[in-house]
């Protein structure tokens, strides 16, 4: 008999799952790591204000004619020249986007879990939980190489000749650099989390509801 199991704890986990990797992703397709300074121009009578940044894979610079302009500069992926795509950056997105597609593959067995309690004689959220301690480790690990490469000659022109790595000299930490990290925290607290979810979904509250026949059970 297939039962489905639903415990607030397992929901507050799943939630907080799926924000985790809707931030994580965000943070990886935003061009918002480094702010430059601001630019200002001034045609036809009209001000307008522009701040150049750099993402993991992707800039946003002015161009001609006043134009903004937001494209990848990782025009062959990880293959892309090092002079245009920092090494540091290339690894940075490889662990992040390794640490998304786990929290993704998380998600989807925490969804699983509501269905199928266990694989292997193992519970599916505690598999998923401790899966996603590994996630976070390695967004730790892009989190940590994508500064290395501030000392590069793109980040340079950019920030200035003061830039180094872990030094990002004239330009400012942007948004989604904190957006990214806010994810990767929330994987560590729901890999916690994932431990009362799974004692949860296997209370004798959960066990006295199948004894009495019930195959959808809901506990706040």
């Amino acid at each position: 008999m297939c039962y489905v199991i639903i415990t607030g704890r397992s929901l507050a986990w799943l939630l907080l799952s799926l924000v985790a990797f809707m931030l994580i992703l965000t943070g990886i397709m935003t061009p918002k790591w480094l702010l430059g300074q601001p630019e200002v121009s001034n045609e036809k009578n009209v001000t307008k204000f522009y701040v150049p940044s750099v993402g993991i894979y992707n800039r946003c610079i002015r161009m001609r004619h006043d134009s903004y302009n937001c494209a990848p500069f990782s025009l062959y992926g990880l293959a892309t020249d090092a002079e245009v795509y920092p090494k540091p950056w290339k690894a940075a997105l490889f662990f992040l986007s390794l640490c998304a597609a786990i929290q993704f593959a998380t998600v989807l067995g925490g969804v699983m879990a509501c269905c199928v309690q266990s694989v292997f004689k193992k519970s599916v959220i505690s598999l998923a939980g401790a899966t996603q301690a590994l996630g976070g480790f390695f967004g730790v690990l892009g989190l940590l190489l994508y500064p290395w490469g501030w000392g590069s000659a793109r980040v340079k022109r950019l920030c200035g000749e003061y830039s180094e790595p872990y030094i990002p000299g004239e330009c400012s930490i942007g948004w989604a650099m904190f957006v990214t990290a806010t994810g990767i925290a929330q994987i560590f607290l729901a890999s916690a989390l994932s431990k009362t979810a799974d004692k949860a979904a296997n209370s004798d509250k959960v066990q006295f509801q199948m004894d009495e026949g019930n195959q959808l059970i809901c506990i706040a």
